[in-house]
């Protein structure tokens, strides 16, 4: 059985070609040195926020970066309700939760996730500032799959669900660091139902093309993915990417995957 995360569904759903490449072919594509350097600071965050919630010392990883240290620090401060005794209910970081559908496992790691008697609350930290909307973020597949697997699973309904992203970066080199910031985003009876009908439109669609034997096929060009698609040369469509004066296009920073704990 395949494993579907937010991830595979984003990338599915966008180029069923680049899908193919990660997580069939595991093909490795070039990145940034910037953007491994940002992955590594995000991960390392993960990391303190784990062990903080499991009652670890962080000290050493603290003390080997003052930035880091500081993100925390404006994270606990911003949010204490968040990290403060919540006494009855189940709180979990790094918390995984899979459901069976359609001849799939879908499959989601919460950073946070905190639930009461007649509530659940997820909490996903992001180490990047300049958040989208919350319109935008509605329509992501993090936000659908969570939400989704999080009522299938519990005796929750919907408009009990919510999930909320805290956005935290390192602080500038010159300037005072930028606060934390987040945007809640609550979940209907109305949108279970359209992620659920999409969940199995996009399985099913899958299924498919893969009893064909075939390679998955590409994104149409006029879609414009090619563009900041790190598989645009291995597609033969490099001109695409490189059209504007030869600069490369680099992905976009919500489409690097952070690396579970």
């Amino acid at each position: 059985m395949l494993t579907l995360t937010q991830g595979h569904l984003r990338q599915l759903e966008t180029c069923p070609r680049r899908y193919q490449y990660t997580y069939l072919n595991h093909v490795t594509a070039p990145t940034d040195p910037a953007v491994l350097e940002r992955q590594r600071w995000g991960t390392q965050f993960h990391q303190v926020m784990q062990q903080r919630d499991l009652g670890l010392p962080m000290a050493d990883l603290l003390r080997e970066d003052p930035a880091l240290e500081t993100a925390v620090n404006g994270l606990l401060a911003a949010a204490p309700e968040l990290f403060g005794p919540q006494p009855g209910g189940f709180r979990q970081s790094e918390h995984r939760r899979t459901l069976a559908f359609n001849g799939y496992g879908l499959t989601a790691i919460y950073d946070l996730l905190v639930l009461g008697a007649t509530s659940g609350q997820i909490i996903d930290w992001k180490t990047y500032q300049r958040p989208p909307n919350a319109a935008q973020l509605a329509q992501e597949w993090q936000t659908r799959l969570y939400r989704y697997l999080l009522v299938e699973t519990s005796a929750l309904r919907p408009e009990q669900v919510s999930m909320t992203y805290w956005f935290v970066a390192p602080p500038a080199a010159q300037g005072p660091p930028t606060p934390p910031s987040s945007i809640t985003i609550s979940y209907t009876a109305a949108q279970h139902r359209r992620t659920e009908a999409d969940l199995k439109r996009l399985t099913d669609t899958l299924t498919a093309l893969l009893a064909t034997g075939n390679a998955l096929p590409k994104v149409d060009l006029a879609q414009g993915h090619c563009i900041h698609c790190p598989f645009a040369v291995r597609c033969q469509r490099s001109s695409e990417r490189y059209a504007l004066e030869g600069v490369m296009a680099l992905p976009a920073i919500a489409d690097i995957a952070e690396i579970p704990l």
